[in-house]
């Protein structure tokens, strides 16, 4: 792996979840010359603290990426629309799909060695099969805007780089978890403490958590590595139960996580499709938590020299510390 040392880089989505730990590393574990951008950072003093500069820039205005791409050498592109997120297909579409390929057309015109997208393992869908390798399609078509506007943001990646040469590389996140997560974290402790359903039928599917430091130690190796021009990367550890999962969470709140029997679920999904209930639960989303998908990591493994380093149990016990000091838990 080339070092990063002193080198100039950009963090898109540096005031979100994933991208404001890797700009932390990046600029503290690495030593590279770090801008981080965002609409508003949260974490603004942590960032600053590990040596981060910070811009503050809607990707959206016109001429903004090509000036944040002059004099960087690495983007690491991160700023994202996700299911929580404001707005519907049209904004997932501009900010998954759209600001992709702006900012690659950018990044390939102010000469950058390698532009490094987190995508996510929701691009490739439902598919067939359950041993879900890189070489397994994404999904364009299909029906979670999410997904499919992932999907389509490495669509528009690998067209502008093959056009103009730019180096890429993918890594796809499973569940990211871990301190300062307000998804696979917050989220599902609330969900737990709420008595939220989140357990259907026996609860024996797979989910697919992984670190958020894995995810961020895998994307600066595809930085770096020559092997990882032009490829994409499951970022993901080994599969539990979804049983097993809302355990950790129910043991730190001290009440069981609420299950419900499948035919019920399936009523539930069906109805909350045809009468727009505007509940977290899809036919399509039952179906994953039915499935035993696993997305392997050896391409990762042998490619880069990644292992996951954060086993599941120690990265909930960090977990649970940084909840109890924030407050979301007695």
């Amino acid at each position: 792996m080339e070092s990063l040392r002193g080198v100039p880089v950009l963090v898109t989505g540096a005031s979100g979840f994933i991208g404001g730990r890797l700009a932390e590393r990046l600029a503290r574990d690495d030593g590279a010359r770090v801008l981080g951008v965002g609409r508003t950072f949260r974490e603004e003093g942590l960032l600053e603290a590990a040596g981060v500069g910070l811009a503050r820039a809607d990707l959206r205005e016109p001429g903004v990426m090509t000036r944040l791409c002059e004099g960087q050498q690495v983007v690491f592109h991160l700023a994202a629309w996700l299911p929580r997120s404001k707005g519907g297909q049209a904004e997932a579409t501009a900010v998954n799909v759209d600001i992709t390929r702006a900012l690659a057309e950018a990044a390939a015109g102010a000469g950058v060695r390698r532009l490094v997208l987190v995508s996510s393992v929701a691009a490739y869908g439902l598919p067939a099969c359950d041993e879900v390798e890189e070489s397994v399609p994404v999904d364009t078509a299909q029906p979670n805007p999410y997904g499919r506007t992932k999907a389509l943001g490495e669509q528009a990646l690998r067209e502008v780089a093959a056009r103009t040469g730019l180096s890429i590389a993918i890594i796809r996140p499973a569940m990211v978890y871990g301190p300062r997560s307000s998804g696979w974290t917050v989220g599902m402790l609330r969900m737990v403490q709420k008595g939220t359903p989140v357990l259907f039928g026996d609860a024996q599917g797979y989910a697919f958590p992984v670190h958020v430091d894995d995810v961020v130690s895998m994307t600066r190796l595809a930085a770096g590595s020559p092997q990882a021009h032009g490829e994409a990367f499951n970022a993901s550890d080994s599969p539990v139960t979804w049983q097993a999962f809302f355990a950790f969470y129910a043991a730190m709140c001290g009440r069981p996580a609420r299950r419900i029997p499948l035919p019920v679920a399936r009523w539930l999904a069906r109805a909350n499709q045809w009468l727009r209930l505007g509940l977290p639960l899809t036919p399509e989303l039952l179906e994953m938590y039915r499935r035993r998908l696993r997305f392997p990591t050896t391409k990762a493994e042998r490619l880069l020299g990644w292992q996951v380093q954060m086993p599941l149990a120690e990265g909930m016990r960090q977990s649970e510390a940084w909840l109890r000091e924030g407050g979301h838990l007695a």
